[in-house]
């Protein structure tokens, strides 16, 4: 009977260790793909920035990723079929001493697009001068 009870216990444990081994990444964290931005900003890659693809200005957010410590934001959950551009919107996560200035990157977002990414996987978003601010400046 010990034996039994020590096998199911057994059989519980790497039960729960294998879903638990299944989670997803952290929200808005995407492992790798094909299908990704990098950010960069000044000729450096920009980590921790939230990048929101919607079809519209006004449009719902059809995917949203953040950007790895290379810049790299990776996408999974793409329309199909995509619109003929994605309208971006990035917010900075960052607690490095620095965010995305609203008053820069609301007027570069209102122009830039996105192609769509079967027709283009790998995209760069090079922000505008003065779309980093420290934070330090602000006091």
């Amino acid at each position: 009977m010990a034996v039994i009870a020590r096998y199911s216990v057994m059989l519980l444990t790497g039960a729960l260790l294998t879903f638990a081994g299944c989670e997803a990444t952290p929200s808005g964290q995407a492992t790798e793909s094909e299908t990704f931005v990098t950010v960069v900003y000044d000729g450096t890659p920009l980590a921790n920035v939230q990048v929101l693809l919607k079809p519209s200005a006004d449009g719902v957010t059809l995917d949203r990723s953040i950007t790895n410590e290379r810049g790299v934001a990776y996408f999974h959950e793409l329309p199909s079929p995509e619109p003929e551009s994605y309208v971006i919107e990035m917010e900075s996560i960052s607690d490095g001493g620095w965010m995305l200035k609203a008053s820069v990157m609301d007027k570069f977002c209102d122009s830039f697009r996105l192609e769509p990414f079967s027709a283009s996987p790998q995209q760069t978003i090079e922000l505008p001068r003065r779309a980093v601010q420290s934070l330090s400046s602000i006091r």
